[in-house]
This record gives structure tokens, sequence and C-alpha cells, in this order.
């Protein structure tokens, strides 16, 4: 079990720097659109890790700086700005997540991090075990 974790984890760091790398000019280029939409284009927001253990997770921002932090579903449609529902659309908000696999608080697969006041899906996910994978970017 020791050699797979060590094996995931090589694996996330080789392919997250790859990424990172290969990807920085597109970053960039998000990074300065983004300053341009919401003047803060990136978002941080605490999560439940593995172990529900807490890190800030970093995403590209799609909705107004003074949006509530509530799971998306709950969050009020129009607080997304155009440039955000493009990112949401093609998945680019999630790439800083990168940055998450690379610090050791992700993995590029695995369950999504939830929100602390998901409580109802914090207490379903320890009943079933999943607080003991490292949470992911593509979800499982």
């Amino acid at each position: 079990m020791v050699f797979g974790s060590v094996l995931i984890r090589t694996l996330d760091l080789v392919f997250a720097a790859m990424g990172m790398l290969i990807l920085s000019p597109l970053l960039i280029l998000l990074l300065i659109l983004g300053w341009f939409d919401t003047r803060s284009p990136l978002f941080q927001q605490e999560r439940l890790g593995k172990n529900q253990r807490s890190f800030t997770l970093v995403k590209f921002r799609t909705m107004r700086p003074d949006t509530a932090s509530v799971a998306s579903h709950l969050a009020d449609a129009s607080a997304i700005t155009p440039f955000g529902r493009y990112l949401r659309r093609t998945k680019l908000d999630e790439l800083p997540q990168l940055w998450n696999v690379l610090r050791g608080d992700m993995s590029l697969v695995g369950p999504r991090p939830c929100l602390f006041n998901q409580q109802d899906l914090i207490a379903e996910r320890a009943s079933r075990g999943v607080f003991s994978a490292q949470p992911g970017i593509t979800g499982l």
C-alpha cells in the first residue's frame, strides 16, 4: 500500500508540474483576463481534505468577489460573471488547483473536497470512509 501511495504522489507531482509549466501561458492569460473581470482573479476557499484536514483550495474566480461562500448550486446565478460562466463551462476555473496538487493538499484524481458548511455531506462522507482518500481535481 505504501508503494501505491508513493507512486500516486510521484505521478501527481510529475503531471501537475508538467501541467503548470505547459499551461503557464494560458494561466497567465486567464489571470490577466480575470483581473479585468473582477479585479481579483484568484479565489481561495477553505475545504476539507484527507482525514478532514482543512486546506485552502485555489481556483479562478467565477463570481463577483462579494458573493457568499456557499456551494455553487446554492449561490445566486446572477453572481456569476460572463467570463466566469466561460471558465466554468470549459472547466478552466479548476486549473489553479494544480498548485494544490503540488502542495500535497489534493491529488489529480479523487473525491471532490467539500465545504465546512456542508454538514450532511460531511457526515455521509465520514460514514463511508471518503475522508481516507486524498481529494482530487477530477473527482472519482
